[in-house]
């Protein structure tokens, strides 16, 4: 089972070049690739398109992006698509980029338990996050997206694990009212925590997809360089 990249993966980091005129060699600081994970919409072929079209865009911000579907309603486990993430996680760092996590709704416990695991992730943002209190959601959903039943016990004890520093590297997108996920559910302690002038749901994902770019890259950069 194969994720898809919505860039071109063939863009190996460049060497330290030699400029004219200069006293030494200047390196080329490692690019950014930020690895995205949808929530439970993964199964559906249109928004999984109009997510992948929206990343699209960031490379212009000069940001390398790779959609990571957890494919919520499988028959795998929470752990086992979390390993599946370590090990993309792995492949780009091994080839020298410094990577970060974005997680939307239910993607933002496998971006949080996956920051958890692996500390040099270089920064974290959820967008309208749901990692915290099972009981909030109905039991159809969650006996037909088990991985997402899973994360909502094993999340929070993990995020026991992080720090203050750790949590400053985190930044959380949300909307003025969710009307799914519970408002106080979006926020997380310690994180950046900003309210995007937007309302609902799914309205919150489009909006900071295509509209705060901007500003998570600028986060981005800023924490990757402390």
């Amino acid at each position: 089972m194969s994720e898809h990249v919505t860039s071109d993966d063939s863009d190996l980091p460049a060497p330290a070049e030699s400029l004219p005129g200069a006293r030494g060699v200047r390196t080329r600081k490692p690019p950014i690739r930020l690895i995205y994970v949808p929530g439970l919409g993964d199964r559906m072929p249109p928004l999984v398109h109009l997510q992948r079209e929206a990343l699209r865009s960031w490379r212009a911000l000069g940001v390398r992006t790779t959609m990571f579907r957890v494919r919520w309603s499988s028959d795998a486990s929470f752990q086992e698509r979390l390993d599946r993430l370590d090990a993309l996680v792995e492949q780009f760092e091994e080839r020298g980029e410094r990577v970060a996590l974005m997680g939307a709704s239910a993607g933002a416990g496998a971006v949080l338990a996956e920051y958890a695991r692996r500390r040099s992730i270089v920064a974290v943002v959820i967008i309208a996050g749901k990692f915290l209190e099972p009981d909030d959601i109905i039991k159809p959903v969650l006996e037909r997206n088990a991985p997402f039943a899973q994360s909502l016990s094993t999340v929070p004890k993990l995020l026991e694990e992080l720090g203050p520093a750790d949590r400053a590297r985190i930044l959380s997108l949300r909307s003025a009212r969710d009307g799914v996920v519970d408002d106080e559910d979006t926020l997380l302690e310690g994180a950046v925590n900003e309210t995007m002038r937007v309302v609902g749901h799914v309205i919150a994902i489009g909006y900071a997809l295509m509209f705060r770019a901007r500003r998570v890259v600028r986060f981005l950069r800023e924490v990757a360089t402390d």
